[in-house]
């Protein structure tokens, strides 16, 4: 584990041209050339992603709350150390510690990124508690990068050494100041389960410069799947301030094959808070849901808890990128 952290910040120091760049004092004392107009590449591109006030506080919200979306998508390498306590009434206790984020590697390829994460993590945005229990790590390339669009490869495999690719891509579309739309496609194989394929498509409204609210729907189609697994959740989410925010959800999941289900249905509320230092975060989140897991059973009301210390290592803070002051000149009264 020390290994990756140490690994993350090497692969910081290369990315980060002032760190390797000759620094000349007093200044001319390198000569008269003239310094020389800097070259555009695919990290100023990706910032063009916000283009209007819904963009900043979405971004700034996926950012702060660690989305596993936005630090995969994210310009610059982000690794997160997580410890969390997980308290279900039915099935009592669990503790787990995850490294997930990415990790450039700019002296290989600028498109090249060694990534970590856990299996369906990107389920458990919209379906709360819905994670699996295997780490995965691969490489990730950035196919193509466009103004409004992204396209992805990643190789990789798992704790129990499964075999693992896909092709993901995204389009986000802002439509004007107050809405926003995404929508992304994720083709996969996995060793043992076969080919699938995740759609998901998310739609933002901003209400005051503070409050967004955001609609994700997500299906995901494969050889291993019962039908078609979906689910849907809505949240209102709120910056408290620049160190903590609070997002309230209800999400409904359910299946399709062999009967069409609704699995579960929950409500719940996440706390977080930025602690002591700019890189620790402490998060809360309670929840109810009411679930069964066939037609036979009868459906039960449970309580569920999660409690999480998190460490994070990024090159540069994405929630400073669209400081406050910008996005009240952008509010018109």
């Amino acid at each position: 584990m020390l290994l990756l952290v140490a690994l993350a910040g090497a692969a910081g120091a290369a990315a980060d041209p002032e760190a390797s760049a000759t620094r000349c004092e007093p200044a001319g004392a390198c000569g008269d050339t003239a310094p020389e107009a800097p070259v555009e590449t695919w990290v100023d591109d990706s910032y063009a992603y916000v283009t209007s006030r819904t963009d900043s506080l979405a971004v700034w919200l996926d950012s702060f709350f660690g989305t596993v979306t936005s630090d995969m998508e994210s310009a610059d390498s982000v690794l997160r150390l997580r410890t969390d306590f997980e308290w279900d009434e039915e099935d009592g206790e669990d503790y787990k510690v995850r490294l997930r984020g990415k990790v450039d590697l700019p002296r290989l390829d600028e498109r090249l990124s060694l990534v970590f994460s856990e299996e369906d993590e990107e389920r458990e945005e919209v379906i709360p508690n819905s994670a699996g229990h295997d780490d995965d790590v691969g490489l990730q390339y950035r196919v193509r990068e466009r103004q409004s669009s992204r396209l992805w490869f990643t190789v990789g495999t798992n704790a129990s050494l499964d075999f693992k690719s896909s092709l993901r891509y995204k389009y986000v579309e802002p439509i004007g100041d107050d809405w926003r739309v995404q929508f992304s496609e994720r083709l996969y194989f996995k060793e043992g389960d076969g080919f699938g394929t995740i759609t998901r498509g998310d739609l933002d409204y901003l209400i005051s410069r503070d409050r967004i609210v955001r609609w994700t729907n997500q299906a995901e189609y494969g050889e291993e799947t019962d039908g078609v697994e979906w689910g849907t959740r809505l949240s209102y989410q709120l910056r408290l301030s620049e160190k903590d925010a609070l997002s309230y959800f209800g999400a409904i999941a359910g299946e399709t094959d062999p009967e069409y289900l609704t699995q579960s249905y929950a409500l719940g509320v996440r706390y977080r808070r930025n602690f002591l230092r700019p890189w620790i975060f402490l998060e809360i989140e309670p929840s109810y849901a009411w679930r069964r897991e066939s037609v036979e059973e009868s459906r039960s009301s449970v309580w569920l808890l999660t409690l999480r210390l998190e460490f994070l290592e990024e090159l540069r803070n994405r929630r400073a990128q669209r400081p406050r002051d910008e996005a009240d000149r952008q509010t018109v009264d």
